[in-house]
């Protein structure tokens, strides 16, 4: 596996594209001018309305229906503005405090029905994501940042931040998606999510939406009236399907283009395929095993895991290294922390809790878990005992979901294991009714997601933190690192921040993978953006006898 990928690491520059089920005839006997690229995947995206989207394939078909401000270079910097590339806004100056900042809009810039794109809309916008009755988990990043934005004119519009922070301007227009008020405007908030809107999307960017059929595909088509000009290919479909078994047989079977991470279990034979290329991405993704540290069937604490000794004996009872190993073999490493290796404020010298079992069992019986007759320890007559719960959807945490249970068993820990398909399992952490999970979070470029991630902010109704993990002295540092103006007092707590989550062990990071996307030799790409691969597809190309749409219901104009 280390040859292979060394060797694909010396090859040319490889990039990787989409692919979906689509039948290669064209239902009305006429091609299209750049084919149909079908991405095979694995779970659907549940919402298409921007605010509300908090899944990685929603942000596939959003991105490409709506666009933002402005957005990352290929450097990916997320401080100041340097290398952002215009989109919506042709232009942006900032005023002398660094406290506001001005965008122009393109006059050519309209919505799919025909309407300019105004200033107005960037407005609404932030008021949406803002509303608390909207449930938009990214509006809570927004509102501790941005005062207001106010309109000059039709094209002008000024953002004006509550302080300096290195990161305002990202924050913002990546963030930030503008929406159409005339087409919202009269909606209620509270009904915004579930409105015909966020089933049918009208966006102004290079892709309209066509149709979605849920669990099954979602499908999209090149705008002709796009006003950066018309992307490339005709169509982009996903397929969806649960099961990786299915995705790979997909891209071996040549009825997908694109897969974007390829089991490590199934690179060495793509590599001898040679209809396939394979491209190792960089990863802004990692996984944990999550403890639930509340209790909400009494709502109180949780009877094991409220108990942080006990977290970090179980995490010093895990060898990560070795399943690391076991799952991904050289395409995965363990994470240093609740960031990725790519990020700009990522430490590579955390001190973590290391794998000592002897350690761990000492631990156990301080705190009065004494190994029973079964193995199993017990105290106060209950077994130390709960259930870890997983999804159908990440064939990884599978993977590793009985290494744990085997090496807690070791450990005197009994681990249930419960695996439910995609939607029961976000259900049941959304409600934050569980023992533990695994989980994975997908990260960007900036580490300021760890507010909604892991700080006690995050821990309301609609933040990402679903295992209540509070901690006064870590909400600190995460702050004073978010509102720096400074880079290395950024980085400075940032490193402090993560070293108390570390040793508090709300969780145990389990792998950060290296992701190796699969896609057909035809397909012409450029460079893949390592936070956003399905940013070029506007871009993107078939060489020769691209796949057109057979559906008819497909062919509807602009």
């Amino acid at each position: 596996m280390r040859l292979l990928l060394t060797t694909l690491q010396r090859g040319a520059k490889l990039s990787a594209a989409g692919g979906v089920l689509a039948a290669a005839a064209c239902d009305r006997g006429e091609a299209g001018r750049g084919g149909t690229l079908i991405i095979a995947t694995g779970q659907d995206p549940q919402n298409l309305f921007p605010p509300t989207t908090d899944r990685t394939q929603a942000r596939m078909v959003t991105e490409l229906l709506f666009d933002k401000l402005a957005d990352l270079g290929p450097a990916l910097n997320t401080l100041g503005d340097a290398g952002f590339q215009p989109r919506l806004a042709q232009r942006w100056e900032w005023s002398r405090d660094s406290l506001a900042v001005t965008f122009h809009l393109d006059p050519r810039a309209r919505w799919q029905d025909g309407r300019r794109v105004s200033a107005a809309d960037v407005r609404f916008a932030l008021a949406v994501y803002t509303d608390t009755l909207v449930g938009s988990r990214s509006g809570a990043d927004l509102r501790p940042r941005i005062d207001s934005i106010s309109v000059a004119d039709s094209l002008t519009c000024t953002a004006w931040f509550r302080q300096r922070t290195p990161e305002n301007f990202y924050n913002l227009v990546v963030t930030l998606i503008p929406l159409p008020e005339h087409l919202l405007g009269r909606t209620r908030r509270d009904s915004l999510a579930m409105s015909p809107f966020a089933r049918s999307p009208v966006g102004n960017g290079p892709f309209r939406f066509v149709r979605w059929d849920p669990q099954q595909r979602v499908e999209i088509a090149a705008s002709d009236s796009f006003y950066r000009g018309r992307a490339k290919l005709d169509r982009v479909i996903w397929t969806i399907s649960p099961a990786m078994t299915s995705l790979v047989h997909q891209i071996f079977a040549g009825e997908a283009d694109f897969l974007e991470d390829l089991p490590a279990d199934a690179v060495a034979e793509a590599a001898r395929n040679p209809d396939l290329r394979l491209v190792r991405r960089d990863n802004f993704n990692y996984g944990f095993l999550l403890f639930n540290l509340h209790d909400n069937e009494r709502d109180g604490p949780h009877p094991l895991f409220a108990e942080r000794e006990l977290r970090r004996a179980l995490a010093r009872a895990l060898d990560r290294a070795t399943m690391v190993r076991s799952v991904f073999d050289s395409l995965g490493a363990v994470p240093r922390g609740p960031f990725v290796r790519a990020q700009w404020a990522a430490d590579s010298t955390m001190a973590q809790l290391a794998f000592d079992r002897a350690a761990a069992a000492r631990t156990l019986d301080s705190l009065g878990w004494r190994a029973g007759a079964d193995g199993v320890r017990w105290r106060n007559g209950r077994p130390l005992r709960f259930t870890l719960s997983l999804s159908t959807g990440s064939k990884n945490r599978q993977r590793f979901a009985p290494l744990i249970q085997e090496q807690l068993r070791l450990a005197g820990v009994r681990v249930d294991l419960e695996v439910l398909d995609d939607n029961a399992f976000i259900a049941r952490r959304r409600s934050r009714r569980f023992d533990a999970i695994l989980n994975g979070l997908g990260t960007s470029p900036s580490p300021s997601g760890i507010r909604q991630c892991w700080t006690s902010s995050g821990a309301k109704e609609n933040g990402f933190n679903d295992g209540r993990y509070e901690n006064a002295v870590f909400d600190a540092h995460v702050d004073s690192a978010l509102a720096a103006g400074d880079v290395g007092v950024a980085k400075a707590h940032f490193r402090a921040a993560y070293q108390v989550i570390l040793d508090d062990a709300p969780a145990i990071f389990l792998y950060e993978p290296v992701p190796v996307a699969a896609m057909r030799r035809r397909l012409q790409t450029g460079a893949l953006r390592g936070d956003a691969w399905w940013a070029g597809i506007p871009t993107w190309s078939m060489a020769t006898g691209g796949r057109v749409a057979r559906d008819s219901s497909s062919t509807r104009s602009p």
